[in-house]
């Protein structure tokens, strides 16, 4: 496992998990006026921890936000096999069809970059499969690092997003909780976290309701319509937040009743700032996450072309010129 460790594993798992850890022990902090201790045991014990909260925090981050986009048809499609329609001008017409004869001598594929996809037929199934095998191809030849940054970067971009937002939900929850003599406030907290709790766990398996059982006609989940996903990925984020908004309301109500005499008389504006901050954060890293992701498909398709082009035209050697003279 160790020796598998790489930079995807940091930029993925590792600093998103460390930052909602951090994110969820700041008022903790704000309440005690502490610090974490700096002991070497208790470092390793939270990487360990974050690394295992960043796998949790992508599966989750992968569900909200999903990667695929909808295009003008409302069709939902990856950007990687977008990028080759006809009428998308990321990349030239000439670009797109030099492409399409790499591809196909090299995979045998019909890329179809004179028409436009619709994530579904033949094309953009060729696309998806032609985009896998020209990564895999650069991976073997050792000439995907660039493109793996991107993949790394827009991964962690997107998780850093959802764990921002998390914290700015469990931060406003803080911050209600100075409030909490008002019953209807308590009750209201009280009837969220639940009812976010339960929404969560089903929304996430809705997915789930729709695959086929033994004996009867198949329903593929993907061929859902595009408004059944929108919504199942927008309940799903309501619920999660609300469940972090009850969450942190009620959290105010775990700590010793001594430590709650040394919270600071601004600690509730310093809960609704960091929501607030924490928000505009979380607003920059989903909007460098769809710049990093389009940026990995590009660099795959490009890279790849390059390769090709610089294998089928050798580089001559320095004192060729000179000989022919």
């Amino acid at each position: 496992m160790i020796k598998q460790f790489n930079f995807y594993d940091i930029y993925g798992y590792l600093l998103p998990g460390m930052l909602l850890l951090g994110l969820f022990w700041l008022p903790v902090g704000v309440l005690t006026q502490t610090w974490p201790d700096q002991d070497l045991s208790k470092a390793l014990f939270l990487a360990g921890l974050a690394y295992i909260v960043g796998h949790v925090l992508y599966s989750i981050a992968k569900t909200v936000v999903p990667s695929k986009v909808t295009d003008k048809d409302q069709h939902r499609r990856v950007l990687s096999e977008l990028l080759l329609d006809k009428g998308n001008s990321k990349f030239t017409e000439a670009f797109k069809a030099k492409l399409a004869g790499q591809v196909s001598a090299t995979f045998g594929l019909d890329l179809g970059v004179e028409m436009d996809g619709d994530g579904e037929n033949d094309h953009s199934n060729n696309r998806n499969i032609a985009f896998l095998q020209a990564r895999a191809y650069l991976v073997a030849n050792k000439s995907a690092q660039y493109s793996e940054q991107f993949e790394g970067l827009y991964t962690m971009m997107r998780s850093l997003g959802c764990a921002f937002c998390a914290g700015a939900a469990y931060f406003a929850g803080w911050g209600l909780s100075f409030h909490r003599a008002r019953f209807f406030l308590s009750v209201a907290m009280g009837v969220l976290f639940a009812s976010g709790m339960a929404g969560a766990l089903a929304a996430a398996w809705t997915p789930l309701l729709f695959k086929s059982k033994p004996g009867k006609p198949e329903v593929n989940s993907p061929k859902l319509p595009v408004s059944v996903w929108k919504k199942a990925d927008f309940w799903l984020t309501f619920c999660l937040l609300a469940a972090l908004l009850g969450a942190g309301f009620w959290a105010r109500a775990v700590p010793p009743n001594e430590s709650l005499h040394s919270l600071p008389a601004c600690a509730e504006y310093i809960f609704w700032t960091s929501a607030f901050i924490a928000l505009i954060a979380a607003a920059r890293c989903f909007s460098s996450y769809r710049a990093f992701a389009s940026n990995f498909a590009e660099t795959v398709w490009r890279d790849f072309s390059a390769y090709l082009s610089f294998q089928q035209t050798p580089v001559p050697a320095i004192g060729d010129a000179s000989d022919e003279s």
